[in-house]
């Protein structure tokens, strides 16, 4: 069963509520809730694939509509013999219209039942909202056309009656009484008036008559009204029955509504947000993470390996360590709801069993429970709960008590879930929870970046390095004393700065680690192009080898051709007749030909010797240069007129010897001079102060020199201002191909105000 209060503290029904907005069913909140949340990666992948197929189909043309809730319903029939109430009859027929458009948005429309489709149909044309019968109903037409003639009659009679008896009459107009016309007669009257008394005025003057012929015409119409009220009966009846023989099939596709909704309002929400699907992982990659409820959150990016069972976050107070976690378990959470989270697609998440917290100080003025008491009975709860697939948060875990004995028991904690749990989040400002973090195995230390030019966090996760709690930053942001600020670090400088050691020498290892890691990539991208270009080059030659050999063939081929037929001309000629001088003429010609085209032959074959001859000869294990990249290797045999090659890069290569040039032949290379500046690369080049068209210049500079001398990386300090020369900077590093990538520095070696740039 699923921990309500770590769905509750990561704020997972806030982020489900924005997807029920989308949902086209009133009881949304039946199936999208916490339980929802599922270990099986059999129902996930199926609600992966519905989801994604919604998100595919949600361009199409087809409107859909809103299903009205008919549950209700379900339990009436189940308890009840009664006629459904025409109003009910009125949402089946509603939920059954709606059904139908989800069954056209699926492209299912042939799965609908005909006779389905016929009772909605009925039922909609029949009743309006408030389960009324409409009135041009076409079983009602005929009726109220009797209706009609039967009222035109009893009126045309009441108006002929009183024209004739205007005499006895107290008005000029008949009068309705309880639906029938009377007559308005004096009383002293009422004797001349064949008919039945209905009723008198409050003077006793009128009397109100009703004819005996008045009676009959009056019973028409009340018959006729009748008529109509029986049909309308009838007709909700018949809809009644037709809607209980299909009680069956309405709660099936109810169910099917449901399931379809819960997709459908995922596959809307994801596709306003952006939400990917992710891959199951054992480890934690999130590219680019946003927090759903945040409108202007900094997007996450964190790897956490699947060896690691324990992350301490650090750094500063409200720098997004809380919310970082938060992101983390929440994004779990949904990826186990509906496989999707606001993320990059190359984002990968584990399955969690559960997710248990402690978040929040916790504190009860009615139970007389302390903050730390508070903490404790959380994480008992948690302990007690964990099992080996679990996420656990803690934050600020042994906060509230004494720092020596939190820190400890912080530790203590930690060290029991890292064996205990899948994987454990927690936030500390103790610096021996970051030492033990660092050195412990299953451990790792993350940091939330801060700024040091603008003492503000900067919402960013930096893996495997602790940070600074920047306290005294943060009461300088909120205009505390100067003294106080001043005797705060004071007080700092006398403590023992081991741990600010510890992370200040984590800094400097991982900068010099960046930077021989975007070196070494530098180097063997370079290699691998050299490797690649000889492969082309050594593919080519052995091309024009094979056109050579080719077109040798062919032309020696014809040749022979050529000279069989004309010899067998010959030996015919001599052979049917008298040798003549055309004859021998002919033939003399012929023989001066064959030794014309034998001293062409024995030419090129000299030249091949001589060319042989000039062949440079290498030993076994010499050091060569190969092509015209001039990349480094061994020669390991002889083959032939070739040498098999072993390259640096661990590449064998078969070359020629005029492709080969050894280290003693290398000829001094002549470098271009150039004009602009005579000046040295330096590896880190300061351009604050300068202006845009200056700094360009000294940009030139440091990029010729940086080429010329070799030099791979370099980093450029150009201060955060306005942004104009970090604009400029970074526009004149786009334009030059000789610029493989450039990046901001961490957040502690200047931030967004450096720039470090590799070279291909």
């Amino acid at each position: 069963m699923v921990n309500k209060k770590g769905f509750d503290d990561i704020e997972l029904d806030l982020v489900l509520d924005m997807v029920r907005r989308y949902s086209l069913f009133p009881e949304s909140g039946e199936y999208i809730n916490y339980d929802a949340f599922t270990f099986d990666e059999e129902v996930l992948q199926r609600r992966y694939e519905k989801i994604e197929n919604y998100m595919n189909l949600l361009s199409s043309e087809v409107d859909l509509d809103h299903f009205p809730s008919i549950s209700h319903i379900f339990s009436f029939v189940r308890k009840s013999h009664q006629d459904i109430e025409s109003r009910d009859v009125y949402l089946i027929g509603l939920f059954i219209s709606s059904y139908l458009k989800m069954l056209s948005f699926l492209s299912r429309a042939e799965d609908a039942d005909d006779a389905l489709i016929a009772l909605k149909d009925e039922i909609l044309s029949s009743l309006d909202m408030d389960g009324n019968v409409f009135e041009d109903h076409k079983r009602l037409l005929p009726l109220r056309r009797e209706l009609e003639s039967a009222k035109n009659r009893r009126q045309s009679y009441a108006f002929s009656f009183m024209h004739d008896n205007q005499a006895i009459l107290q008005g000029d107009n008949p009068l309705y009484r309880d639906q029938r016309i009377v007559i308005p007669v004096k009383a002293f009257e009422k004797s001349k008036v064949n008919g039945y008394l209905q009723g008198a005025s409050a003077s006793g003057q009128t009397l109100y008559m009703e004819p005996l012929e008045l009676i009959s015409y009056n019973n028409d119409v009340v018959l006729a009204e009748e008529r109509i009220k029986d049909e309308i009966r009838l007709i909700k009846h018949e809809l009644a029955l037709k809607a209980r023989e299909r009680i069956g099939d309405l709660e099936r596709m109810r169910q099917e509504a449901m399931d379809f909704d819960f997709h459908y309002s995922f596959a809307v929400w994801n596709k306003k947000t952006g939400a990917k699907h992710v891959r199951r992982g054992m480890r934690i990659k999130l590219v680019d993470a946003v927090h759903p409820l945040l409108k202007k959150a900094v997007p996450i990016s964190i790897t956490i390996a699947e060896n690691k069972k324990c992350v301490v976050f650090s750094g500063a107070n409200a720098g997004g360590k809380t919310v970082t976690m938060k992101t983390i378990a929440l994004l779990a959470a949904l990826n186990q709801i509906s496989s999707f989270i606001p993320a990059k697609e190359n984002s990968e998440l584990p399955y969690f069993d559960n997710i248990l917290t402690d978040i929040g100080d916790g504190q009860s003025i009615l139970s007389d429970e302390s903050t730390f008491s508070s903490h404790l009975a959380n994480i008992s709860y948690v302990i007690r709960n964990t099992t080996e697939e679990s996420l656990i948060l803690l934050d600020e875990l042994g906060s509230g008590t004494d720092p020596e004995e939190g820190a400890a028991l912080a530790l203590a904690v930690l060290d029991y879930l890292k064996d205990k749990a899948r994987l454990t989040l927690s936030s500390s400002h103790y610096s021996k929870v970051k030492t033990h973090a660092y050195t412990a195995e299953g451990m790792m230390n993350a940091s939330m970046a801060f700024s040091d030019d603008t003492s503000m966090p900067l919402y960013k996760v930096i893996e495997n390095i602790p940070g600074d709690s920047h306290a005294i930053d943060a009461a300088k942001r909120m205009h505390l004393p100067k003294e106080i600020i001043d005797n705060a670090r004071l007080i700092l400088s006398d403590r023992n700065e081991s741990a600010a050691s510890l992370i200040s020498s984590l800094i400097k290892k991982s900068r010099t680690l960046d930077r021989k890691i975007s070196e070494a990539e530098s180097r063997r991208r370079s290699a691998e192009r050299r490797e690649k270009e000889l492969e082309e080059k050594l593919a080519e030659e052995q091309k024009k080898v094979r056109e050579l050999e080719k077109s040798g063939l062919k032309e020696i081929n014809s040749f022979l051709t050529e000279s069989r037929s004309t010899l067998e001309n010959l030996i015919s000629d001599i052979q049917t007749g008298k040798l003549e001088r055309v004859k021998i003429k002919r033939a003399k010609d012929f023989m001066d030909e064959i030794k014309r085209k034998e001293e062409s032959i024995r030419e090129s074959v000299a030249r091949a010797e001589e060319e042989e001859e000039d062949e440079r000869f290498f030993n076994r294990g010499d050091a060569v240069l190969c092509g015209k990249s001039r990349v480094k290797g061994k020669v390991i045999e002889k083959k032939g007129k070739s040498y098999l090659v072993l390259l640096d890069s661990g590449l064998k290569l078969t070359l020629k010897s005029s492709d080969l040039e050894g280290f003693s032949e290398i000829k001094e290379q002549i470098l271009p001079s150039f004009s602009r500046s005579s000046r040295k690369a330096e590896y880190e080049m300061d351009l604050r102060g300068l202006t845009g068209d200056e700094a360009v210049d000294r940009l030139e500079d440091q990029m010729e020199a940086a080429i010329l001398s070799g030099l791979k990386s370099f980093s450029i300090i150009h201060g955060l201002g306005d942004g104009i020369l970090m604009r400029r900077v970074h526009e004149y590093l786009k334009k030059r191909s000789e610029v493989d990538s450039y990046y901001f520095a961490r957040p502690e070696d200047g931030g967004m105000g450096k720039t470090y740039v590799n070279l291909k």
